[in-house]
């Protein structure tokens, strides 16, 4: 027969289930305590991958913006050289319509310069010409060159730009989950300390 204090109550089951239940609540605030150290922990890892993440797209924007910038620097020499092919066929056109005037000229006056004076002015003018059109061709497919280069500067510029964006969602996600991390473990300090208070006597 179980004797029990009328004042404390102390030895009956009521008061022995009480310490259990009191026993059951410090070991579930310690598992709550311990879960949250441990989901803050995952939530820390992945702020860490996702750093990494955003630092090698980081990277790669600032490897696709120094091939832009070599890319411009292509352009601006195969512009320069477009440009020159044209100057260059301006000149030869301009010489070839020299030339013709020349042998025109020396048509008039076949009577005192000889025909094939005038026969030579107009083969030089005929090479002239063909020069000035090779120089046109080249400066075409320069520029059809430039317009090339232009689009693949301006698609690795995209490119860098989608990285960096993707990079900066990275640390905004990264610094949430570092902040829930923080709460995780603040809770988790919490539940410990209730559980210090709630700890049943031994």
């Amino acid at each position: 027969m179980t004797i029990v204090d009328d004042m404390t109550g102390a030895g009956g089951p009521g008061v022995a289930e009480d310490r259990r239940s009191a026993a059951d609540r410090w070991r579930e605030r310690l598992r709550a305590a311990d879960e949250r150290d441990r989901v803050a922990d995952q939530r820390d890892a992945a702020a860490d991958r996702r750093d990494r993440a955003a630092d090698a797209r980081d990277a790669v924007a600032e490897m696709r913006d120094g091939h832009s910038s070599k890319q411009d620097a292509e352009v601006h020499r195969v512009l320069q050289r477009a440009m020159n092919r044209d100057v260059a066929a301006d000149q030869r056109d301009a010489a070839a319509r020299a030339r013709d005037q020349a042998s025109d000229l020396r048509d008039r006056a076949a009577g005192v310069v000889s025909v094939d004076d005038a026969a030579g002015d107009r083969a030089y003018a005929g090479i002239d010409r063909d020069w000035a059109g090779r120089d046109r061709d080249g400066s075409a497919g320069d520029r059809a060159d430039l317009v090339e280069a232009r689009n693949r500067a301006a698609a690795r510029r995209d490119t860098a730009g989608e990285q960096r964006a993707e990079a900066a969602l990275d640390r905004v996600q990264s610094e949430s989950d570092r902040t829930h991390a923080a709460k995780d473990r603040d809770h988790a300090a919490d539940d410990r300390g209730a559980a210090d208070t709630d700890r049943p006597p031994l």
